[in-house]
């Protein structure tokens, strides 16, 4: 099959499932995956999904889900979540993918993966519109407190790919894993709870980053879990760094979440690294060669229950940064990425309101330097766009779709566009979903977080 072109983006989402059973399965007993593609341009999209196996082999089906033909027609602010259980089995067998988007206007695409049996697991991540050669995973864990890592890379060069991911501990050696001859657009996949990297043992305990390189361009993410309760903490890779983060929402048992942040130099040296809350206050730590990370827990930096916050991480001298922020309450996990900055616009493409059981809250950042209101826009419901109140530089606001009455009271879901008013104003957002019957009755994970994009 001839590639694509990319016509104005391509989304590559990796580790997408059909129904994988036992024997492939790497989250639960069997794994399935969904996938929500959201036009976020001002004309019509006209958008295609191949997916790719682990051999190269394409597969283009004429036909997706509810029976939506392929290609497709999003208008500006549509979503479409594509559930790969849902395509024929004539068009696309049971297995393992990745996946390629290519479109005629911008889109931008998040998956969600899930591991069903008697545990359960739930995580989200971001696509991604273009590849390195070298990716980063700020944070990575082997026989953590029972976390285990599952790494997968997706070669989105022009010929097959060697990959090498080297993976730094705290306080710990230095493990290393490879593959060889990755084909185009497809995945490998690292996964740690069965797969002893190169310079640890099978008691090595390791929290740490890791880096991806490669000969082609790739991508990268990190689904990491506790595989006996189903934690599940899912983000996707980067490709550089800055001297100057913002995390959207932090949380001090915040209805029972509490956040750390884990943050790695890039750079050679040491540098101190000053997070300042948008509530008040402020935590520091120091990083060198010999100590690369920190990882900040809100309860012992925030004691103050009953909180969210935003917050800003700065490292002097100044020197590049990668972070990523969990939260956690009890079994359920979630993990998005700390952003270098803004724009004045972002498109979310999936919120939900008792989405079969499913609901979501955002929340968006001021990381500019002016005071400002947001604009928010959901979907098919542009008469009820509204503003909310004004918003000072690093502060957050949380909105919780389930509260937004004007949507309907059950099984909806979209996309939403979230601008900041103010000439010059920057935003930024995170998307939480939660299932809470399942969180009550069900053992495992039933929360998952990821980034919007930048329009």
């Amino acid at each position: 099959m001839k590639k694509y072109r990319i016509l104005a983006l391509i989304a590559v989402l990796v580790l997408v499932f059909g129904l994988v059973g036992t024997a492939g399965a790497q989250l639960g007993d069997s794994d399935v995956s969904s996938f929500t593609v959201q036009n976020v341009d001002s004309t019509n999209a006209t958008v295609t999904i191949t997916f790719v196996a682990e051999n190269g082999t394409e597969i283009t089906p004429t036909v997706l889900n509810a029976s939506k033909a392929n290609p497709f027609t999003l208008t500006p602010g549509e979503s479409w979540e594509v559930y790969v259980p849902g395509i024929p089995a004539a068009q696309l067998p049971n297995g393992r993918y990745s996946v390629v988007i290519a479109s005629t206007a911008q889109v931008v695409g998040i998956a969600n993966l899930v591991g069903q049996g008697s545990v359960n697991f739930n995580g989200s991540y971001s696509g991604f519109s273009s590849g390195a050669t070298t990716f980063y995973l700020p944070a990575v864990a082997f026989n953590a407190y029972g976390w285990y890592s599952l790494i997968s890379v997706q070669n989105v060069g022009s010929g097959p790919a060697d990959v090498t991911v080297t993976i730094n501990c705290e306080n710990g050696p230095t493990g290393t894993l490879t593959a060889t001859n990755v084909p185009i657009f497809s995945s490998h996949h690292f996964d740690l709870e069965t797969t002893t990297p190169s310079g640890f043992t099978s008691s090595t305990k390791c929290i740490g980053s890791a880096v991806v390189t490669a000969d082609q361009p790739v991508v990268a993410v990190d689904n990491q879990t506790v595989p006996g309760n189903g934690n599940t903490q899912s983000y996707s890779g980067v490709v550089s760094g800055a001297p100057k983060l913002y995390a959207a929402a932090l949380y001090t048992e915040f209805y029972g979440w509490n956040s750390s942040i884990n943050i790695r130099k890039l750079g050679a040296g040491s540098t101190t690294v000053t997070v300042t809350y948008s509530n008040g206050g402020s935590s520091t730590c120091n990083l060198s060669d010999s100590a690369p990370g920190c990882l900040l827990y809100m309860p012992a930096e925030k004691p103050t229950p009953n909180q969210y916050f935003g917050a800003t991480i700065q490292s002097s001298p100044s020197m590049d940064l990668v972070a990523v922020v969990n939260a956690a309450n009890g079994s359920q996990a979630q993990t998005y990425n700390a952003v270098s900055g803004g724009t004045g616009a972002v498109g979310i493409p999936s919120v939900m309101k008792s989405y079969y059981g499913w609901n979501t809250s955002f929340t968006c950042q001021n990381i500019g330097s002016v005071t400002t209101t947001f604009n928010i826009k959901y979907d098919g419901h542009a008469s009820d766009a509204y503003n909310t109140d004004p918003i000072a530089p690093g502060g957050s606001i949380e909105v919780f779709t389930p509260g937004e009455s004007f949507l309907p009271p059950s099984n909806w879901q979209g996309g939403a566009t979230v601008t900041a008013n103010a000439g010059g104003a920057q935003v930024s957002c995170i998307v939480n979903f939660n299932h809470p019957g399942q969180m009550a009755s069900t053992a495992g994970d039933w929360s998952m977080s990821y980034n919007a994009f930048n329009k």
